[in-house]
């Protein structure tokens, strides 16, 4: 059983009004736990754009759910990463993008170039393919759940060319992005997240802006520089180099 994707919106910053969690306490919603807020007059002023992706990743999880004790879910435990079914995996999944979140973030900011232009966060994506590891490299920490076997940069047209759920995916980014522009509260930069049977996960980045860019430094090491800190399963203390004001 492959799953339909995901959108994983785990930033540290309220989805509605965008305040970050070093401000104010934040809350995941509690059906699907993809999104953050502050209060619950955020939580229900969000709901009406929140309302597809949530019941669509909560509808998915139960799907995965079910799936662990048919004939096809015992096979699976047969081929997967320590006896786990597809739902542990996709929860390990879920785990590992929550520990590196922030160096996601960095990396997709670094591959896309979007301090020289922030219009690429429209029409490129950052495509990272996973390994799941097991418990004798894991250790039980989310943070080395999964290696990167690869990222790179794609366009967003051949990404839309690619079979579902890539382009339901890319159209509900577009959304999103749209209507957080039109706010006037920057655009949406995302990372595509793979680890086969899994199907492709949607973790996008919000809030993006031309000032913010402008501070941040391009690096041409990002890939190593990503791909050595998933190893090691470390988030690194400075993931973006600041220009002195």
């Amino acid at each position: 059983m492959a799953s339909s994707g995901k959108i994983r919106h785990l930033s540290r910053k309220c989805n509605t009004c965008y305040i970050t969690g070093d401000k104010k306490e934040l809350f995941t919603c509690s059906s699907c736990r993809s999104v953050t807020y502050c209060s619950k007059e955020c939580q229900r002023a969000d709901w009406k754009k929140h309302k597809p992706i949530c019941e669509n990743n909560s509808v998915l999880e139960s799907r995965l759910k079910e799936h662990e004790s048919t004939p096809g879910g015992l096979l699976d435990r047969l081929m997967l990463v320590d006896g786990i079914s597809l739902y542990e995996l996709d929860q390990r999944l879920e785990k590992w993008v929550r520990f590196h979140n922030t160096t996601l973030m960095a990396a997709t900011i670094q591959a896309l170039r979007l301090p020289a232009d922030l219009s690429r966060a429209r029409t490129h994506l950052l495509y990272v393919t996973l390994a799941p590891r097991g418990e004798a490299e894991h250790g039980g920490s989310p943070g080395k759940f999964f290696r990167v076997k690869d990222a790179v940069v794609i366009d967003v047209k051949d990404a839309m060319a690619r079979k579902s759920p890539w382009p339901e995916s890319i159209m509900q980014l577009r959304q999103v992005g749209a209507e957080m522009e039109g706010n006037g509260r920057g655009t949406i930069a995302a990372a595509m997240i793979e680890c086969p049977p899994l199907a492709v996960q949607t973790v996008p980045f919000g809030s993006l802006t031309e000032l913010a860019m402008k501070k941040t430094m391009l690096h041409g090491t990002w890939k190593s520089f990503f791909m050595s800190h998933v190893e090691q399963g470390k988030r690194p203390r400075a993931i973006l180099d600041r220009r002195a004001r």
